[in-house]
């Protein structure tokens, strides 16, 4: 009976010297210390952060003129594409190209087995050469019965027998001059030209192969023309007044294209616009056409386009880096005199290589925060710095995955 009234003893002890040790402690914090630790970041001092202010890079709010500019994303279209069949039957005797060839209008593609329509073309040849004889004979003959008729040395009928197969003869000297022209075309047709300027594609049958003469035979390969080229893309019904208007004008307008990673960027000028706009996507078709001497473009390829229809005059705009996106729309930090920060909401118009067209927001000379917005808030104190070189954005050295999240926040806008 000692020992448990003992133990219960040792354990209220315990749990009194733990008790004392959480009231002391709790003294001993200073007042207010645990409300400052709690507060948010740039809410723990009157428009300041726990590190002082935050550095940025600003830029002003610009009044003048903005192009109006139509981004899409295109692909690149041949405009022709040949699927290249012989025309006979045949023999495939020797491929003259190489996949991946450039060619011209002209040049021999493939060379098929010749010794059948040679044959027949000198059989041809030999056919005319007799009946052009015989014909001569016949109108020799018919000649001389013609004078002997108007002496009344032959009869009507002789006359008129022997002019008749002069006339058969003559038309079977035409007969035959077709067989041999029928004959050339065969002998031609063994030698298979690229009908234009374009790049070979795969080579589908090789030398030794039989080859059919018809639509249904089989491709021996495909031809692609690469300059020029076109560029097809799509935008919003919105713009087809403008862009009709633009063509109206007699300038067609400019359209860039850009491959994704940057590398190739070339400029044409903006052929065709569709005759309707599709319902279910509410969008028109668009090509624009370029001469592509360099080859930059590449049938097939998507690449960034953007439509230029002309410069709008007298419109706001700032760097696009500067819209923010939240759950109540667009915003940007807006610098006041005393180097604090505001959140404005602000209604783009639209976006542009050069930057965002604002339509109401902000006004003429103000500065805005265009990087290190992810450490602000409003009333948060701001110092310069100077601008990411290359355009980048710079980690943040309290928080190093900052750069990142705000370089995916820059590719949303």
């Amino acid at each position: 009976m000692n020992r448990r009234t003992a133990a219960a003893a040792l354990v209220l002890a315990l749990i009194a010297a733990y008790g004392g040790y959480r009231v002391w402690g709790a003294k001993s914090e200073a007042p207010g210390a645990e409300a400052e630790a709690s507060a948010p970041p740039g809410t723990r001092g009157p428009g300041t952060n726990s590190n002082g202010p935050v550095p940025v890079v600003t830029a002003h709010v610009r009044r003048g003129a903005m192009p109006i500019d139509v981004a899409a994303v295109g692909t690149v279209q041949p405009i022709s594409t040949v699927q290249v069949r012989a025309r006979i039957d045949s023999q495939l005797m020797e491929a003259k190209v190489e996949e991946g060839q450039e060619v011209k209008s002209g040049d021999l593609l493939f060379l098929l087995d010749q010794r059948p329509a040679r044959a027949a073309l000198m059989q041809a040849e030999a056919n005319l050469a007799r009946d052009q004889a015989n014909l001569g004979q016949a109108r020799s003959d018919a000649k001389r019965n013609a004078d002997l008729f108007a002496r009344g040395a032959v009869s009507m009928q002789q006359n008129e027998q022997a002019s008749a197969t002069a006339k058969a003869q003559e038309a079977t000297v035409l007969a035959d001059q077709a067989a041999v022209d029928q004959a050339r075309l065969t002998l031609a047709f063994t030698e298979i030209r690229s009908p234009i300027d374009g790049v070979v594609g795969s080579i589908q049958l090789r030398p030794g192969n039989l080859v059919k003469g018809s639509d249904s035979g089989s491709t021996l390969t495909t031809l692609v023309q690469v300059a020029p080229i076109n560029v097809a893309f799509t935008v919003p019904e919105k713009h087809v007044t403008a862009v009709r208007q633009a063509l109206r004008s007699g300038r067609p307008p400019l359209v860039s294209a850009k491959t994704a990673d940057g590398l190739v960027a070339a400029t044409g000028r903006l052929v065709f616009i569709d005759n309707s706009v599709d319902a279910q996507s509410g969008t028109i078709q668009l090509k624009g056409l370029y001469d592509n001497k360099d080859r930059a473009l590449w049938p097939g390829q998507f690449v960034d386009v953007t439509l230029h229809l002309g410069m709008e005059a007298d419109v706001l705009s700032v760097p696009a880096v500067a819209v923010q996106r939240g759950q109540a729309g667009a915003y940007v930090f807006v610098v006041k005199a005393d180097d604090t920060v505001d959140m404005r909401p602000v209604t783009v118009g639209r976006f542009a290589e050069q930057g965002a067209v604002i339509a109401s927001g902000v006004e003429a000379g103000e500065r805005v925060v265009t990087e290190g917005q992810l450490r602000l808030v409003p009333g948060a104190k701001i110092v310069e710095r100077p601008a990411t070189q290359g355009g980048g954005v710079e980690a943040d050295s309290a928080n190093p995955s900052a750069g990142a999240v705000q370089a995916s926040g820059k590719a949303r806008t």
